[in-house]
């Protein structure tokens, strides 16, 4: 006769085997300050296999670039790469970029250079003229990522 216990062990078994995949992983909170400092960092949040980051600005060792637009662009491409690679993931895998530019006059250049440093397919993107950024800065851009392993 087949007792309950020798049903149960391996059901019980089987169920825990079963949930494993399903268990939800704690995604971490990303935040990259480096050298930048808290108010030049743009940081990042990452919850459901997606990062999201924060507007980064063109500041390197905490001072904000120099060289006009071109410079500044690269530098904030580069800002947003370290980011990434700390959440896991790169330029590969950003899905959509929002473009803040203290002047439209400066979309061509910008985009000059978007277009050389981001890996094809680029990413969706949105570029939108605001006046002034708050550091006086020339551009501001946030990205939105996928981990490559969701």
């Amino acid at each position: 006769m087949v007792g309950l216990r020798q049903i149960l062990v391996p059901l019980l078994s089987l169920a825990g085997v079963l949930a494993a995949p399903f268990e939800k992983k704690p995604e971490p909170v990303v935040t990259y300050l480096g050298n930048q400092g808290p108010i030049l960092s743009g940081g990042a949040f990452t919850t459901k296999g997606i990062v999201y980051t924060a507007g980064t600005v063109p500041s390197f060792n905490g001072s904000i670039v120099e060289g006009g637009i071109a410079n500044q662009t690269a530098q904030v491409i580069e800002n947003i790469a370290v980011i990434l690679e700390e959440a896991g993931t790169s330029w590969d895998y950003v899905l959509k970029t929002t473009v803040f530019l203290a002047s439209m006059d400066d979309y061509a250049a910008m985009n000059e250079v978007y277009r050389s440093l981001l890996p094809d397919p680029k990413p969706a993107r949105t570029a939108v003229e605001v006046g002034q950024l708050p550091g006086d800065f020339l551009i501001e851009i946030e990205a939105i990522a996928a981990l490559p392993d969701c």
